[in-house]
């Protein structure tokens, strides 16, 4: 089941920090799990295509426009991890555990307690988010997304900092079909570009990944489907629902494209809602 998981990390000395902490904390959770199961950590390392979790650091200077990510001795950071394969909770739960060590670049930390009671921690069903797809299920006619970290699309050689339609939705339902176990087809997803954007807030973000700077966009977009037909409404509800665990677009696994549904109203109040 696609879950999301916050931990606790307390630095145990005062530093400032790269912004983007995306590399730095993929690369501490693969050595944590390293620690139990170096098989597993080595083919999540070295797996081609889509990879079934991300980690970030909620408190990274990137999502804030900072030059540094700040972190104090006695002031917790978090890490969140979401997962798409059920059989990588375990496996995480044995590598993250309070009191054990990570390191984020340079710095050492301790594992805390899992934050339960975090925003940004939940878990869903395969099955429940499946059943949206059903025919008949009323859904929404607006959909708005919130991108809580630096968010792009790979584009050839050049990344698209914008959240078109047609890629939110079809990263998404790439992410979709490489784990979940009903899959939404291609003329589908197809359909995700008769949606159409009614609202935005947005800021764009530099973000220097070590490999290479590129520019995202962060904030939120509202995205209508008064066009579309009831398959590809029903899957641009249940594809919304997903972004939680999935995250949208380029480099997930480093913490990019964070992203959740922030808001979605009925049929008979999406024309008085305002954005």
């Amino acid at each position: 089941m696609p879950v999301a998981l916050v931990f606790q990390l307390h630095p145990l000395r005062d530093a400032l920090l790269p912004p983007f902490l995306g590399r730095a904390a993929h690369a501490a959770l693969l050595r944590a799990l390293a620690t139990v199961d170096a098989e597993a950590a080595r083919e999540l390392h070295d797996m081609p295509g889509q990879r079934p979790f991300t980690v970030a650091v909620l408190e990274e200077g990137v999502r804030y426009g900072r030059r540094e990510t700040p972190a104090r001795a006695g002031v917790p950071l978090h890490l969140r991890v979401t997962l798409l394969d059920d059989e990588l909770e375990p496996l995480v739960a044995r590598a993250v555990l309070p009191g054990s060590p990570v390191q984020l670049g340079q710095l050492p930390l301790l594992v805390g307690e899992p934050a339960t009671d975090h925003p940004l921690a939940g878990r869903a069903r395969y099955e429940e988010l499946a059943a949206l797809l059903e025919p008949g299920t009323r859904h929404p006619l607006r959909l708005r997304l919130r991108f809580f970290s630096p968010t792009t699309f790979h584009q050839g050689t050049h990344h698209l900092p914008l959240p078109l339609p047609k890629l939110v939705f079809g990263s998404l339902a790439e992410r979709w079909n490489a784990f979940a176990p009903v899959h939404i087809a291609p003329e589908v997803v197809r359909g995700f570009e008769q949606l159409w954007v009614a609202a935005y807030h947005l800021e764009t973000r530099l973000v220097d990944t070590g490999q290479g700077k590129l520019v995202g966009f962060q904030g939120w977009c509202e995205y209508r489907s008064d066009a579309v037909e009831p398959p590809v409404r029903a899957a641009a509800r249940t594809l919304a629902e997903f972004a939680t665990y999935a995250g949208v677009g380029h480099k997930v696994a480093m913490g990019l494209g964070q992203a959740g549904l922030a808001l979605s109203c009925s049929p008979e109040r999406a024309d008085r809602t305002t954005a």
